[in-house]
């Protein structure tokens, strides 16, 4: 059968005044026709029996110089003896005089380009019955691109010289064999194209005289509170617009909206929050609706109310002490509007850190405080004046405290409730945040350097309680166990500690 087609094809150059002289007068013009184009026989439609080679080939009524331009070619029907088509699709001069043609029997490319035809080209897949193939046409920068069925038949785009073909260019079909019948049937746009999302942006419908598009990827959405507001650019020819909507990508869509009149915006205020939904917007004229859009996506989403998601945070102000030294935990609110009063709980871990008290910060005020001296401290905090509203992540008040023990302390915010001029909000528990801090033990052993904290530690510390670290008798005795330069109760606390966690220590046994 190869044969026979390089046969007919060599047939090509004898029948070109043939095929001139039976085409109608074809125009040139660059913009659509006024009439709807179709192929020279005056339909979309051309069944092929029994003609031999490019004898058979029709061309589109109207020619192009230049811009970027889309149309489908649908085999719709195919001798039942054969199971690929044997029609050929492609682009052509005017009397077919120089030609490119995608083979349906095995996807490749047949080249005329005024002498003879060149042999096939190896470039893509064959075509059945049933099967779409899109042709996307650069005309300005030479290119062409062919679509099985949606697909991009290869990644690479065939490139061709002004000088194989020159314009203006036509849509062909051609039949490529003399045996058995097939009917391809064109769409340049007088109908909504097949694979209208696979349009590469910029291009437009072959027949702009009938062809109702959105513009590419013009479509935007944008998620609300149980809505979802759309905006897209004009359609030429659209007189109103139809929205649809779909629950997963690729549709099946239904129509949320139709006879969009006036504006190319819509709100879907049927959206439910949380609920993803995809959307593409037709235009419409008369009873012709033209191609869907390209499709966007959004997920409503219940609007959050000022301060609904303030965070109260506690920031220590290092990673580790040891144990003696004393640290700060500032308290802060982030993510607020306006607050001027604060209501909340602090814990702290009071075997391993002392509480020294609150430093204010200059603008905000502690009302109350409330401390059950085992860890859990409460304030009631003002600002003092318009000026201290807290709008931004705003520091109001530090917590002083000692390490006392050796271990990992947490300072935790354990709840709260703040207030703007209108209303009150609780801080959710997740946003009630904590810090951590590394409590080390000192350098040294215990009091009397024999390697175990014992009772006599603790004896010798009350001894020098009171004297500053350089009035002990260093050479024998590390009576400033909290290194803080003087021995008092931190010292002694600490001795305790360490005595009753001692397995050593006879008492404890």
């Amino acid at each position: 059968m190869k044969k026979r087609i390089f046969s007919q094809l060599s047939l090509f150059l004898s029948v070109l005044f043939v095929a001139v002289s039976i085409l109608t007068a074809l125009p040139t013009a660059t913009q659509a026709a006024t009439t709807p184009v179709t192929w020279s026989n005056g339909s979309l439609v051309k069944t092929f029996s029994g003609e031999t080679g490019f004898r058979s080939g029709v061309l589109a009524t109207e020619g192009k110089t230049t811009g970027k331009w889309y149309w489908e070619v649908e085999v719709t029907n195919e001798d039942q003896s054969k199971t690929s088509s044997y029609g050929m699709i492609g682009i052509s001069t005017a009397g077919l005089k120089k030609s490119i043609a995608y083979y349906g029997v095995n996807g490749n490319l047949y080249k005329n380009y005024g002498s003879s035809p060149t042999s096939d080209t190896v470039y893509g897949k064959g075509l059945a019955k049933t099967d779409t193939l899109s042709i996307a046409l650069d005309i300005d920068n030479h290119t062409i691109i062919w679509y099985k069925n949606g697909i991009k038949v290869v990644e690479n785009i065939y490139n061709y010289t002004d000088s194989d073909l020159g314009t203006p260019l036509y849509p062909e079909i051609i039949n490529g064999s003399s045996s058995g019948s097939r009917t391809l049937t064109a769409n340049f746009g007088a109908t909504p194209f097949k694979y209208a999302d696979k349009i590469p942006a910029g291009y437009l419908a072959y027949d702009q005289s009938n062809v109702i598009v959105v513009g590419a990827s013009t479509l935007k959405a944008t998620a609300g509170d149980a809505k979802v507001d759309l905006t897209w650019s004009a359609a030429s020819n659209a007189t109103s617009y139809n929205v649809k909507r779909a629950t997963t990508t690729g549709g099946p869509y239904t129509n949320v909206a139709t006879n969009v009149t006036g504006n190319t915006y819509y709100t879907d205020t049927t959206a439910v929050n949380g609920t993803p939904y995809f959307y593409v917007v037709t235009g419409v004229n008369g009873t012709t609706e033209g191609a869907v859009s390209n499709e966007v996506t959004a997920t409503p989403i219940a609007a959050v109310k000022p301060n609904e998601q303030a965070t109260l945070d506690v920031t220590i102000d290092k990673e580790k002490v040891k144990v003696g030294e004393g640290f700060i935990a500032d308290l802060s609110l982030k993510k607020a509007t306006n607050i001027y009063a604060e209501d909340f709980v602090v814990n702290y871990d009071a075997t391993l850190m002392e509480y020294l008290g609150a430093t204010e910060v200059p603008g905000y005020k502690v009302y109350n405080e409330t401390n059950d001296k085992k860890g859990t401290l409460r304030f009631i905090v003002a600002s003092q004046g318009k000026n201290y509203g807290i709008s931004a992540d705003t520091v109001f008040l530090k917590l002083k405290f000692k390490a006392i023990a050796v271990g990992t302390g947490k300072v935790d915010s354990l709840s709260g409730r703040i207030a703007d001029t209108d209303n009150e909000y609780d801080i959710a528990p997740a946003n009630a945040l904590e810090d951590t801090i590394l409590i080390e033990k000192p350098a040294f052993l215990d009091v009397n350097r024999s390697g175990s904290y014992t009772l006599l530690d603790l004896s010798i510390d009350a001894f020098y309680f009171g004297q500053n670290a350089a009035d002990t008798d260093k050479t024998l005795h590390d009576a400033d166990q909290t290194e803080d330069d003087q021995v008092g109760d931190d010292d002694l606390v600490y001795i305790v500690g360490q005595m009753l966690t001692n397995p050593d220590y006879t008492p404890n046994k």
